[in-house]
């Protein structure tokens, strides 16, 4: 049996910076700046630059986390050694809920654009969503079982290929036809429509605690995980806003529309055979958040399964290529488990392009949940492992993290909060996240049960690091650092 200690840290720091940027970058952007814009009026662009705000306060503890504890399956490791070990089991049950749900979600949508592309009938279309999204799924689950320098080089490509070169294609093609004109005035409809509209884009930010789940792969973590989402932010920040710009710039604000690629039908902007290039295109960029979605969360399941937290099998890897391949088989057939029964469920009813929204409002309000006790881990870190804290690659102030992290716990409660405006969404949250919380918490006792009959005691593990985690260097004295402040 393999533990972690042999997972390999072969993502560098650009491979790092893709996977953030692929798992962040969704459908949403190709959506929500065209279905908006009527309810905003042009200064929609200025919603993603103010969105950012509050994603900056969970990817600062983030980037503190990661640098100072860069272990594989982070999101488990960090909130079971720093909020408990109820909340560590938690955070891995609510994962494969949050996580199988994005993949069912992201796969289907995926074949949505597939299907309209190449004219499927209606009739047949449940039919070959299921069976496209399957393969899809299938696809990547095997690719990550590969070499994790594999995957993140797969992951370069598709985010070029898939999401900055189709938002790059946009932009350009849009600038000759920029109308200055539909900027006056900026704020038609005030600065409410803005704010609220500043609330649903922060959805799009979503996605940065997923490096530190990855962090016990990434080379030299200290540095380049902080660099990692430093770039991320400003990158998908200046992506973003032009992108909302560019639909401003080129359809007038009173003229409803559904998305992007509507717009780009009735401005005439781009070719017709470039605009099936770009749907394909922008049915990549859906697949690019399926792929890091298994490499990134695959490896808490690796880590649960070490402690016993979760049955020993999951802390096996891989013989040749050190991935953890029990934890990416749960992924999988958890998410085809979600694929073929919400999609016939729903898709009748809602359709299948709303349907899978549906589902993305449970992974929404899961990973904004498990923001929370990570922002609560950021803040202990200092006190409870003072050497960590010294060592870090990112060591920010004491008082800076504190007010960093309670803002990103608050605003992530009070986004999960939010999602309950939707009643479509809120419904689907009440009827499966909540019984499934519920469950965990029963699956818990069981286990700590269990465990407590073999003679372990849950209290203990946590107690642990593994092997690269390492409190061996002296803590500087508060004498040692005024003096080493003086001298510099």
């Amino acid at each position: 049996m393999a533990e972690d200690t042999e997972l390999k840290r072969g993502l560098t720091l650009p491979m790092a910076i893709f996977i953030i940027v692929g798992l962040v970058i969704g459908s949403s952007i190709w959506v929500s700046p065209a279905a908006y814009l009527s309810r905003t009026g042009p200064a929609i662009f200025l919603a993603y630059i103010l969105a950012v705000v509050p994603a900056i306060f969970v990817a600062y503890c983030c980037a503190y986390i990661g640098s100072a504890l860069p272990v594989g399956g982070g999101s488990y490791m960090v909130s079971s050694r720093l909020t408990g070990k109820f909340l560590g089991f938690i955070s891995v049950w609510m994962i494969i809920l949050g996580v199988c749900a994005a993949l069912a979600s992201m796969a289907a949508l995926f074949s949505v654009f597939i299907a309209e592309l190449f004219l499927i009938p209606e009739g047949s279309r449940l039919l070959f969503v299921l069976v496209l999204s399957t393969l899809i799924l299938v696809g990547f689950y095997l690719l990550n079982i590969l070499h994790v320098e594999i995957s993140g080089l797969v992951e370069i490509i598709i985010v070029l290929v898939g999401d900055i070169l189709v938002m790059i294609i946009f932009i350009v093609a849009a600038a000759p036809h920029f109308n200055t004109g539909n900027f006056v005035p900026l704020f038609p409809l005030g600065i409410t429509p803005i704010l609220f509209a500043t609330l649903i884009f922060f959805y799009s930010y979503t996605g940065f605690t997923m490096i530190i789940d990855v962090a016990g792969e990434v080379k030299n973590p200290k540095k380049n995980i902080p660099r990692a989402i430093l770039v991320s932010i400003i990158l998908l920040t200046i992506l973003y806003a032009i992108q909302a710009l560019m639909v401003a710039g080129i359809h007038p604000w009173r003229d409803e529309v559904g998305t992007v690629t509507e717009i780009i039908l009735l401005s005439g902007i781009l070719p017709p055979a470039l605009l099936i290039f770009i749907t394909i295109l922008i049915a990549v960029a859906i697949a690019s958040t399926i792929h890091p979605i298994f490499l990134a969360y695959s490896r808490d399941f690796l880590m649960a399964g070490r402690d016993e937290f979760f049955p020993r099998k999951f802390a096996k890897l891989h013989s040749k290529f050190k991935t953890p391949v029990p934890g990416l088989t749960l992924l999988l057939i958890v998410s085809l488990i979600f694929l073929f029964t919400f999609i016939p469920l729903l898709g009748p009813e809602y359709g299948i392009a709303t349907t899978s929204v549906l589902l993305s409002a449970v992974t929404a309000v899961t990973v904004l949940l498990l923001q929370v006790p990570l922002c609560i881990a950021a803040m202990r870190i200092p006190k409870k492992y003072p050497a960590l804290h010294e060592n870090s690659g990112f060591k920010p102030n004491i008082k800076t993290l504190k007010i960093m992290a309670i803002l990103g716990a608050v605003s992530s409660i009070i986004f999960v909060l939010f999602l309950f405006a939707d009643p479509d969404a809120g419904l689907i949250i009440s009827l499966i996240v909540f019984p499934y919380l519920g469950i965990g918490v029963i699956l818990y006792l069981i286990r700590k049960r269990t465990l407590k009959n073999r003679g372990i005691d849950m209290n203990e593990i946590v107690k642990s690091w593994p092997k690269q985690i390492t409190f061996d260097e002296e803590v500087p004295s508060k004498v040692e650092r005024l003096a080493h402040k003086k001298s510099d």
